[in-house]
Parts: C-alpha cells; structure tokens; sequence
C-alpha cells in the first residue's frame, strides 16, 4: 500500500485527470509553471524596484521581505498545482504572484508574462464541467488587441512597417529581392492588410463555437507562415499562444479501448505509447485485424492515422514532449539551424493535425 501511494504521488506530476480543473486546463496552467521556471522569473523576483504604485516603495523599508514572500508563494503554489492539490486555487496564487512581482517593478513587465498571469487567473475561475469561456475570451481579446495596435499606426496601413521589418531590420532576402525589382510598396501592403485581417477573423471566430476549431486551425497555420517567412517567434508570444490552444481540447471522459494488430510500426507505437499515456486512460488490445489501429474514444470509432492523432493529444506525454522539443531545440541550436529545426517542429504539427481538419471539412461539405 505504501508503495503504491508513493508511486501515485511520484505519477501526479504528470496526471491531469481526478481534479477540479479539466484535463486540458489543467495540462495548460502545468505547462505554464515549467515555462515559468525554465525562463527564470523565480529569480527575477525582488523587492519593489521603480513600481507601478509608488507605496509599494515602502516595502523596501524591510529588506527581502517582499521578494522572500512572493518567491515562496510561488514555490509553494507552483508545488501545490504540479501535484494536483487545489489546482484552482493554486492557479489564482501563481497568478498573483506574478500580477504582484510585475506591479512591483516596471523593468519585470513582459507581454507575454501578463498573459501567462491571466491565463492562469481565469482558470482558477473556469469550473470544470463547463466550457471555459474565459480563457476563450481572454485570447479573442489579445488578437483583438494586436489588431488595434496596428490599425491606429499610419505606418501599418502604408505598408512602411512591414517594409522597414523585412528589408532593414532582418534583410530578408525573398522581400528585398521582389523590392529591389518593382520599388514597390504592393507587397508589404498586402502582407500588413493580411495580417490585419486574419487576426480580425481568429477575434471574432474564436468566440463563435460552432467555428471555433477554425480559429485554432488559422492560428497555427497563420503564426507557422510568419515563422517561415520571418523567423521570429515574437518573444514568447508563439509559444504562448501554442501553450493556451491546449485548453481548447476536449480530453475524453472516459476510458477509451485502442485494438492493433501485430506490426512492426504497430508495436513500436503501441510501445511508445505506453510511455507517454501517464494516466492510463486507455485499454490496449492486440487483435487479429487489419494492419492499422482502432481506437474508440468516447463512443467514437477512429482508425489508422486518425486515431493515431487523436491518440496522442489525450495524452499529457505528446504536449510534454512537444515542449521539451521546442525547448531543446532554442537551447541547443543558433541562426539558420535553430531556424530550420522550428520550422520542421510547427508544419509537422501542422501535418500531424490535418486529419482532424480533413474530417471538420468533409463534414461541412456533407452538410
């Protein structure tokens, strides 16, 4: 009995079921802790240091009190949420502790650490058996708001930006070689409209249910296009926003049977499979059937490459591994190679979803 409460608790990490929070929110806000960590904001921490209320000065008066206060909340927090422990109200804490550690200190404040806070805030506030209308609305409003930052600059509707970001700022070669040969402004123009436009629609989208999986679909192959043509992921930001789609997910219920014959690729993923599948959702069946997998999952019949994908995003070990291979490829790669390594990473996560787009658009076109 002893062991298996250790075993369960070593297990909780990377556990997102039995909780108050949805699988996939849950999942979110854990990812979010580790990139917290992996980033360094513990150790960016510190007493209030030219803050957004000056009263907060007066914290300084005792030495490390303040700093030592939010860094052990957000341990204790952070600790709390990865083993499952009021994930809710741990989620709120680690939010406040970085609401506090950036109202504390203007140099601290980052875009994307502001949206990690309130992602997390509003899953704190998100119940678990109702569709999490905050955190669909806390997205809408970021495109929202990177739309109105640019329709208000002359710059964006000219295309001078667009222009000055290609051509001086990372000398992209493709646009540099189209201007050089028109002088024109055509190209950066549509570029900039385009760019409006798309976030117009994944705004608006995103708060239409019956459309929204179209909304996730357009971010990714929306923010993969910049990537490719640009090479910046914007800080954070692209990451973040892959991070938040997790949420998006609906995790089946209930346990789901998975039936695969004998193979060579069969065993091997069924064997991969088992390592990644933390919570042991699923009931592996080998059968003598037709060389592909069938997988029911929550009264639904996938098979072959369909239920391969569907597979793997019930799992927390596919997003894990998808983050530590980001990660790793940022720490381990510069320049053109950390380039190319990302690019492969999103379009394959792109081809890797196409089954699931290819069915919503068969479906439409039925109907």
């Amino acid at each position: 009995m002893a062991t298996n409460r250790v075993i369960n608790m070593l297990r909780r990490p990377v556990s997102v079921y039995g909780t108050s929070m949805s699988p996939s929110i849950l999942l979110m806000c854990k990812i979010f802790v580790l990139l917290l960590v992996a980033h360094g904001f513990y150790s960016s921490i510190s007493d209030p240091y030219i803050p957004f209320l000056e009263g907060l000065n007066n914290l300084n008066e005792y030495p490390r009190f303040f700093e030592i206060t939010l860094k052990s909340l957000f341990v204790i927090a952070g600790l709390s949420l990865i083993f499952n422990f009021k994930v809710r109200l741990s989620a709120i804490l680690i939010a406040m502790t970085i609401f506090l550690a950036i109202i504390a200190s203007k140099p601290l404040f980052r875009n994307h650490l502001f949206v990690i806070g309130c992602m997390l805030f509003l899953s704190g506030l998100s119940e678990k058996n109702k569709a999490p209308w905050l955190l669909y609305f806390q997205l809408s409003v970021i495109y929202f708001g990177a739309l109105l930052n640019k329709m208000w600059q002359i710059e964006w509707w000219s295309g001078q930006f667009m222009h000055n970001w290609l051509s001086v700022a990372l000398e992209n070669p493709l646009y540099n070689a189209w201007f050089d040969a028109t002088q024109s402004f055509v190209l950066a123009k549509i570029m900039s409209y385009s760019a409006m436009f798309v976030e117009l629609v994944i705004a608006i989208v995103l708060l239409i249910p019956k459309f929204r999986f179209y909304a996730i679909a357009l971010i990714l192959v929306f923010h993969s296009i910049l990537f490719s043509f640009t090479g910046e992921t914007f800080g954070y930001f692209m990451e973040d926003v892959l991070i938040i789609l997790i949420a998006f997910r609906s995790w089946p219920k209930d346990k789901s049977e998975v039936k695969y014959s004998s193979s060579s690729f069969n065993e091997i993923f069924i064997t991969f499979f088992k390592l990644i599948d933390f919570d042991k959702r699923f009931v592996l069946k080998r059968r003598t059937i037709k060389p592909e997998i069938n997988a029911t999952i929550d009264g639904r019949v996938y098979s072959g490459r369909k239920a391969i994908t569907y597979m793997l995003m019930s799992t927390t070990g596919f997003y894990i591994l998808l983050l530590f291979s980001e990660m790793g490829i940022l720490f381990l790669f510069d320049g053109v190679a950390k380039y190319i390594c990302l690019m492969i990473l999103f379009w394959s996560l792109i081809g890797f979803l196409s089954p699931i787009l290819y069915e919503r658009l068969k479906k439409k076109i039925r109907k």
